[in-house]
């Protein structure tokens, strides 16, 4: 069952609310500041009306029930804490709390409303917040009578905005329901792709290379999954390309090449390569079906292979029954001339396994010439637009399979050129063969055989 709250639409609705519980907060302040103004304008109004009625308990003679009156009604209204009458020097001619009638009121704020000519609003700093004193002066033409005054605490201010309060905290209680239960259906509609991106990327991760996201639209989301689909399209492309490259070359090599830190570009460079030829193969398919033949092919072309690929050479292609192997490309390789021919004598080695499996089954036996030679050469990518491919152009190339012609003239396994030879040190014997004519160049060429390869004293 699909999670109607994922992760993505919790973290952005906490995000929401953080925000819109700022706005309403900030909104909810300014509209209870405005509603305490308009309120406290309203009692300064009042305030002067009260001033207005009570004059009439002056004349002709001070009646003080109706003063008492005027006071108590006053007294009742919404946000006064206590109303007051008092004379023209400050007595309290009435007062909401009996207990202060006739008490002088030497109070700052009752000298300021004494001493003003109209109505005044002082704002009285209090601990438990602030409170007002509204007054208005009681006249009789140019004569003062007295004072009206009302007190406004701040309990009594916030009881008569109760109301308003509740109110404002219901609408903004219901506009963050609405505006979190809409985030979360608005993340959800277009976060949609997430989960199958999700999946497809632990798949893809786990090396199922055939996972696809699958949804296709036109905003941002949709687009990363398109490319997200590209991506494990090429990936696929990748690792299909890996497979048939790592036929010929190394599981390490062809990683290096799609890694593109390999120059593919055409570069000169020293190379070792290695050329490998079954003698008299033509006879030898004579003697066999051709299932027979293909598969001794395959047999020993799949161990030839390892043995490059182990001293960390590549092959660079098959030449009937011919196999020609490169060593320092198109991977840049240390001691290239030696680790091709030690590669030379494994494969000679492996040969000589390769022929006892054969003579058990009954099925004939086969004849290798190997030949390695070193020097530079042109390697890249050769080809046309449609096809082309990686490989080795120069001397080297060209002198290994002309010079592997002349094992079986000469009765060895493996010869080398004369750069070989210089390029290696006394750890392989050799023996001179002479200079020989090869067909392409002027000069007849130096050649070695490999007698053995010296292994390192065993320590007691």
């Amino acid at each position: 069952m699909k999670k109607f709250f994922s992760k993505l639409s919790v973290k952005l609705c906490i995000f929401s609310s953080a925000l819109i519980l700022a706005v309403i907060g900030a909104m909810s302040q300014r509209i209870m500041d405005e509603a305490r103004n308009s309120l406290l304008l309203e009692l300064g109004v009042r305030t002067e009306a009260f001033a207005q009625t009570s004059r009439e308990a002056f004349t002709p003679a001070l009646d003080i029930f109706t003063l008492h009156q005027r006071v108590s009604e006053m007294a009742k209204e919404k946000a006064i804490s206590s109303a007051l009458v008092f004379d023209a020097y400050g007595k309290a001619l009435s007062h909401s709390d009996p207990e202060k009638i006739g008490e002088q009121d030497l109070s700052a704020e009752a000298a300021r409303a004494l001493a003003a000519g109209s109505a005044l609003t002082q704002e009285l700093p209090a601990r438990d917040g602030k409170s007002y004193y509204i007054s208005a002066p009681i006249n009789m033409g140019k004569a003062r009578l007295g004072t009206a005054a009302v007190l406004v605490t701040h309990q009594s201010l916030s009881a008569a905005l109760k109301g308003a309060r509740n109110r404002l905290l219901l609408l903004s209680a219901a506009a963050l329901l609405i505006a979190l239960l809409g985030t979360v259906l608005i993340v959800n509609w277009f976060t949609r792709p997430i989960p199958l991106l999700s999946r497809a990327a632990k798949a893809i991760g786990e090396g199922k290379l055939d996972a696809e996201v699958g949804w296709h639209g036109s905003d941002e989301i949709g687009l990363l999954a398109s490319a997200f689909d590209d991506m494990a399209k090429g990936l696929r492309e990748r690792d299909r390309i890996r497979q048939v490259f790592g036929r010929y070359v190394s599981r390490d090599v062809a990683d290096t090449l799609l890694k593109d830190t390999v120059e593919l570009a055409g570069e000169r460079r020293e190379i070792a390569v290695l050329f490998a030829d079954i003698r008299d193969f033509s006879k030898l398919s004579l003697e066999m079906s051709p299932e027979q033949t293909v598969s001794m092919l395959n047999d020993y072309f799949s161990r030839m292979t390892q043995v490059v690929q182990t001293f960390g050479g590549s092959v660079d292609k098959f030449i009937g029954d011919g196999l020609l192997a490169l060593f320092g490309a198109p991977v840049r390789l240390e001691g290239a001339a030696a680790k091709a021919l030690r590669a030379a004598v494994r494969m000679r080695d492996s040969v000589e396994v390769f022929n006892a499996e054969r003579k058990l089954k009954g099925l004939p036996q086969i004849q290798v010439g190997l030949c390695v030679t070193f020097g530079p050469a042109v390697v890249g990518t050769v080809g046309s637009e449609d096809r082309a491919e990686y490989t080795a152009i120069g001397p080297p190339v060209n002198l290994a399979a002309r010079l592997e012609g002349l094992n079986k003239r000469l009765g060895t396994t493996i010869i080398v050129s004369r750069e070989v030879r210089e390029n290696l040190g006394p750890e392989f014997i050799f023996k001179e063969l002479g200079d020989h004519p090869v067909r392409g160049w002027e000069k007849p060429v130096t050649v070695y055989a490999l007698l053995d390869e010296q292994r390192p004293a065993r320590t007691l």
